[in-house]
């Protein structure tokens, strides 16, 4: 599976995008995968989520281009061949 990281995100992790390696059979989820990234990169936890556990409000992660808040939120399910996209809130004036 591919990850793009966008803006700020990039800058953390040092990177454009990643490759990650799913195990299908586990029926994996945007959570997982984020997790997996937060076990790499611990300094997205807190850029990610909010204490709570919930997606940041104008943090952004799509799947294929679709934006998970019109899929199944963390719950939704991917697989090896999706890319997902990360992206920061952006700010500019």
């Amino acid at each position: 599976m591919k990850v793009k990281f966008f803006a700020t995100f990039r800058d953390m992790v040092n990177l454009k995008e990643l490759e990650m390696d799913l195990t299908e059979s586990q029926s994996p989820t945007i959570k997982m995968l984020l997790d997996d990234i937060i076990e790499k990169y611990p300094l997205l936890q807190t850029e990610i989520y909010y204490e709570d556990g919930t997606v940041r409000r104008m943090t952004h992660i799509l799947v294929n281009g679709r934006n998970i808040i019109h899929l199944d939120g963390l719950q939704t399910k991917i697989k090896s061949s999706d890319e997902v996209a990360l992206i920061p809130p952006v700010g500019g004036g």
